[in-house]
């Protein structure tokens, strides 16, 4: 365990907490060193998103929503060539297995996939969602059952996957409701100054409809409201790709060295909870929800202890995912 490298803390930890931001903050005006332009092409997509799209959607069926949702992974497809050519060497570059002929058509369907869960997060902030969702099975339900016996609750561990948010709804739908642990920011990584500002506060809204019960990691009382869901005996879903905040450590994934936060570490050593991974995949038209053995959690003295001895297999949990849905993961592009 000795390549476990610490990273110097920068802002606060999920355990820790700290000041959480206001969503409508207006973002910085650079970017890496790099001005952000006033506007940008992705900007234009998101308008149309938001609000011709988004109040139509109120009023249609699905069925109508996803023949526009053609007509957008279309537009897509030919704005993100140059983002699909950037993932599709990531791709290569990772231990993923995923070959030079393969890699193009998998980025397309990523893209294809994006652009329908947009449409599934709009129909999921409608009321009566659940009468159109279709859930064609749930595999591994017993390890969920065999985690939620022991009574000190279950740690959901998933990736950043498109159709985890279909997942939750379900499943607390069904009498399994749980507590999402997110980043408050949504991503705006290719908008304009414009549509931070005046859209960024509108995803982060309806990101609230769709998600439902939530907690960001920047909140200062993060720690204790996911204590109280675990000690209750309920469900807790983080995502362990998320942003690594101030204790971050690093190990390889799929052979290329990535920062994972340490806060979850000690949510799982302080409350003894168990650890299940989750995994979605599909549409709102037919989806699987996948649950995992738990994970053997080793127990040791001291936190980095603790973190040494089980890194490695959240890491290999995670792995083992994106590489059987490598069109279901979209952070190919970040490290």
């Amino acid at each position: 365990m000795s390549s476990i490298r610490h990273q110097p803390a920068a802002e606060s930890t999920l355990a820790r907490g700290g000041a959480k931001p206001p969503t409508g903050r207006s973002p910085d005006t650079r970017l890496s060193g790099v001005r952000v332009p006033l506007y940008t092409a992705h900007d234009v997509l998101l308008w149309v998103y938001f609000y011709p799209i988004r109040i139509l959607s109120a009023f249609v069926h699905r069925d109508v929503l996803y023949r526009l949702g053609k007509i957008a992974e279309l537009v897509a497809q030919v704005h993100l060539r140059r983002w699909k050519r950037m993932v599709a060497q990531r791709m290569l570059a990772a231990h993923s297995g995923i070959t030079k002929d393969r890699a193009p058509h998998i980025v397309s369907r990523l893209v294809s996939n994006s652009v329908y869960h947009r449409l599934d997060d709009l129909i999921l902030s409608r009321p009566g969602f659940h009468r159109v969702l279709f859930c064609t099975g749930i595999e591994g339900f017993d390890h969920l059952e065999r985690a939620q016996s022991a009574g000190k609750g279950v740690l959901l561990l998933s990736g950043h996957f498109l159709a985890t948010r279909l997942a939750r709804r379900y499943l607390a739908h069904h009498g399994h409701p749980m507590l999402a642990v997110r980043n408050p920011a949504p991503n705006f990584r290719l908008a304009g100054r414009l549509s931070r500002r005046a859209v960024r506060p509108r995803l982060a809204e309806l990101l609230h409809e769709v998600i439902g019960e939530e907690v960001f990691i920047d909140d200062p009382g993060c720690a204790l409201k996911i204590f109280q869901k675990l000690r209750a005996g309920g469900l807790a879903n983080i995502h362990f790709d998320g942003r690594a905040g101030g204790r971050p450590v690093e190990w390889p994934l799929m052979g290329i060295p990535r920062r994972f936060a340490s806060g979850v570490f000690d949510i799982v050593r302080l409350s003894d909870c168990a650890v299940v991974p989750m995994l979605c995949v599909g549409r709102s038209t037919g989806f699987r929800i996948l649950f995992s053995p738990m994970l053997d959690i080793v127990k040791a003295p001291t936190r980095d202890a603790f973190v040494a001895a089980n890194l490695a297999a959240f890491v290999r949990s995670l792995e083992k995912q994106i590489i059987e849905y490598p069109d279901e993961w979209p952070l190919w592009d970040q490290s």
